[in-house]
């Protein structure tokens, strides 16, 4: 099983680092008065533009290697891959047609696709991406948790780090270099994890200034030509350049939208979650049924209990999530995967993973959710595991009837069905390459995102009443640092669950702004960037154990940015593990509430809040949790006390449950949350 999971992960080990920068800030520089001084200024911008596409490139890579991986579509697969193959593939050096005949005999037996009662999600999340500082070469940083079974026979857990190399070759991003480092592995019955003792550890390609730049513009660009351009090819130029940043923001809308959803249906804030429909959209749950308009949907919402109780638990994180734009810079297709953990304290739990291929529309400025499809593909009981539980997917309520029967009939694992894919291939833009049998045609045809078409919507209107090329110079300069903006706040708060797992406490201060601050768990808040360097010190003496596992996890961004793209708002998940190697292991969980913003040209965390939500030991899981908290007791208040209090409860003790403060309102309706951060 540990080659099995090599060969899966593609598992090479290299070290590679990047040279630190320390790049000015992306602001827009004076305006000139004439087209002529436009012309340098219009060509950086068409750089920028070009390197935030090519972040957002990357991601779409990894994140569509982990959809692939998790049905086994092994040409489409190998098609993310470079001309040139691979150093360090596990048997070897190979090329590119040696990559797609691994997979198909190592993994695929000879076919596409995973045999009936065979289970792979291949969970990719926590990125930290950067650009090099000739934009044609990247470096990203990934946490893999992976999930591998055989109905009646096995369930393991497996993670890990990818750190890996990305390349523009032909005019196209591609996959140059896999280096995969497994951390952990274990039964899923052992309830815990054996950690890799000779791991070491992971090389990182990133400092802290690096995080917080991902782009790496850190020079003028040289003009390409002499010749002045006309205001007429100057203006069609910059309409270019205005809606690819425009369509950068709207991709981090639709991202911000989708993972809004799942922290309201976390806490069956059902009014908030029914807000983000359109009137006339649908929703399709599984096997459930069509529920047709936003009231319909609210109503078939009741169904699934009035409010969250205490005892219950209802995680939905959202994962690995592609966003297409439409042509008409209206319209937009997201797939992405659903982890849940449901159930309630002293009766059951429950694992449920399923995918998500859903549309929306933007309506006066605002994003909706036109069109919600979720394919549930795995349901099993906490204790059992899915090697020995595997639960058919509800069929529609008697109570709560649809409007319409299910587009789609199809079982649940140990069947195998994929749900079919909205977009197209992300390097060789073919369409899906499905194994026989699992056709099945989407709604529409496969949309590429980047297909060339003219701009619309607000996109045409903003271009085409813009007084001056110098003000629409400005305003493109300004969407596209939002755009570069949401990449480098991820980036950090990645970087910084990286460090912690590290115990590199020196580089996660590093992290923060000169003034930032940081709320301590346990303790209080502390202030100052050289404060918060000395509580971590006296919190976690001592190097990182070998014998002990502990990986922050941290996902499901919602990042607002400022219209200037100075300064953000995040919230992420906290989804930890934690345990002694060979012991009980640890669930631990949590909502980051932090800021960030540009300093001396380096984005940086600003503030920092973390409440926990639950806590429970592996082996019984959230449905035996006995109303305690695994937390860290309080090592350091009295040698440095704190600048501040907490400012809310240290530690839940779930099953009871705490309200969790959001930093923005509902993004459709505007609703206040119960607990709205300043």
């Amino acid at each position: 099983m540990k080659k099995l999971l090599a060969v899966f992960a593609l598992g090479l080990a290299v070290c590679v680092h990047a040279p630190a920068q320390n790049p000015p800030a992306n602001k827009p520089v004076n305006q000139p008065a004439n087209k002529g001084d436009l012309q340098p200024r219009v060509e950086r911008l068409d750089e920028t533009v070009r390197r935030a596409e090519a972040v957002r490139a990357v991601k779409r890579l990894q994140y569509a290697y982990g959809q692939y991986a998790e049905f086994g579509m092994w040409n489409d697969l190998a098609d993310l891959f470079s001309d040139r193959g691979l150093d360090h593939f596990p048997s070897g050096s190979l090329g590119k047609e040696g990559i797609r005949k691994s997979f198909f005999e190592s993994m695929g037996k000879g076919k596409l696709g995973l045999p009936e009662g065979a289970l792979y999600p291949h969970f990719i999340m926590e990125p930290v991406v950067t650009l090099a500082p000739d934009g044609k070469s990247a470096k990203g940083r990934w946490r893999a948790l992976i999930v591998v079974g055989a109905y009646g026979s096995a369930a393991i857990w497996a993670g890990g780090i990818y750190e890996n190399e990305y390349v523009l070759e032909n005019g196209v991003w591609k996959i140059e270099d896999f280096h995969y480092y497994p951390q952990y592995s274990g039964a899923y019955e052992q309830f815990g994890w054996t950690v890799d003792k000779d791991r070491g550890s992971v090389p990182i390609h990133y400092d802290p200034a690096r995080a917080g730049n991902p782009i790496a513009l850190d020079k003028e660009v040289s003009p390409q030509s002499k010749l002045v351009p006309q205001p007429a090819e100057l203006k069609v130029e910059l309409a270019d350049l205005f809606r690819r940043a425009q369509r950068l923001n709207d991709e981090n809308e639709v991202e911000n939208l989708q993972n809004s959803y799942g922290y309201y249906v976390d806490r069956k804030m059902w009014d908030d979650v029914a807000d983000l429909f359109a009137p006339d959209a649908t929703m399709e749950l599984g096997l459930q049924g069509v529920y047709a308009g936003k009231s319909s949907i609210r109503h078939a919402l009741d169904q699934f209990g009035p409010s969250l109780r205490e005892g219950e638990l209802n995680d939905h994180l959202q994962l690995e999530t592609i966003v297409d734009i439409a042509p008409d810079d209206l319209s937009a297709k997201a797939r992405g995967v659903e982890l849940v953990m449901a159930g309630k304290a002293g009766v059951s739990g429950e694992w449920a993973e399923g995918v998500f291929e859903n549309e929306y529309r933007k309506r006066n400025g605002v994003w909706r959710i036109q069109t919600m499809h979720v394919y549930p593909r795995l349901l099993a009981d906490y204790d059992k595991g899915w090697a020995k539980d595997a639960k058919s997917a509800p069929g529609p309520s008697r109570e709560y009837p649809p409007d319409r029967p299910p587009t789609v009939t199809y079982g649940t694992f140990p069947k195998f069905h994929i749900p079919p894919f909205h977009y197209n291939h992300p390097v060789t833009a073919r369409p899906p390459q499905y194994p026989e049998g699992q056709h099945e045609p989407p709604p529409q045809q496969a949309q590429e995102s980047r297909s060339p078409a003219s701009p619309g919507g607000s996109v045409h209107a903003a271009t085409e009443h813009t007084k001056s090329l110098a003000e629409l110079v400005s305003e493109t300069e300004r969407r596209v640092q939002r755009a570069i903006a949401y990449d480098a706040a991820e980036n950090l708060v990645s970087a910084y669950g990286y460090y912690l797992d590290e115990a590199m406490w020196d580089e996660t201060a590093n992290l923060f702004a000169r003034d930032g601050w940081r709320e301590q768990p346990f303790v209080g808040t502390y202030v100052g960037r050289e404060r918060i360097r000395q509580a971590m010190k006296l919190s976690y003496p001592g190097p990182k154990s070998n014998d002990y596992l502990t990986v922050h996890q941290l996902t499901q961004p919602v990042i607002h940015v400022s219209p200037d793209g100075q300064s953000a708002n995040l919230r992420v998940r906290l989804f930890q593990l934690a345990g002694a190697s060979g012991g009980n292991g640890l669930w631990l969980t949590g909502i980051y509430e932090d800021k960030a913003a540009v300093e001396d040209g380096v984005w940086k965390i600003t503030a920092q809040d973390l409440q926990y939500v639950w806590s429970a030991d592996a082996k019984g899981g959230w449905a035996h949790a006995a109303g305690t908290f695994h937390g860290l007791p309080d090592r350091v208040s009295a040698q440095l006390p704190p600048d501040r209090p907490l400012r809310g409860p240290a530690a839940p003790p779930f099953p009871k449950i705490v309200d969790v403060p959001f930093h923005y309102v509902n993004p459709v309706s505007g609703r206040k949350p119960p607990l709205l951060l300043p």
